[in-house]
């Protein structure tokens, strides 16, 4: 059972609305070390300098998509365990639908929502 304040989130979206409700529902919980990257280039480069628990991404973004950020952490021998939660609207849920994502998240984001995503694979937030 991780605890809520030990846990690093990067959430990675090209709208700074969404970055910071991410970060809004992730504070709700717990979770004070939230990352933020614009696009998932950023993400990568972020990622090859320090360690997160896991990745929360949107799916529509200009250059690598959600679903290439993921199928990229996926490949990298290092970041390959990370849990990749990709978030879109229920309207685009079946392009997220893909072998390297690890969950779905709903846009726009709730609470209960991420905390469902995190604790399905990091285990019960305490």
């Amino acid at each position: 059972m991780p605890a809520a304040k030990s846990l690093k989130i990067l959430v990675v979206d090209d709208q700074q609305s969404m970055r910071g409700l991410a970060r809004q529902c992730l504070k709700k919980l717990g979770v004070m070390d939230v990352a933020l990257a614009a696009s998932g280039d950023q993400a990568l480069e972020v990622m090859g300098q320090q360690k997160f628990d896991a990745v929360i991404s949107d799916l529509n973004m200009p250059g690598l998509s959600g679903v290439e950020l993921a199928q990229k952490i996926k490949g990298h021998p290092v970041l390959k365990t990370t849990p990749v939660f990709l978030a879109t609207s229920e309207s685009y849920r079946e392009k997220a639908d893909d072998e390297t994502v690890d969950h779905f998240v709903a846009k726009p984001f709730s609470v209960a929502d991420m905390r469902e995503a995190i604790e399905k694979h990091l285990g019960a937030l305490t």
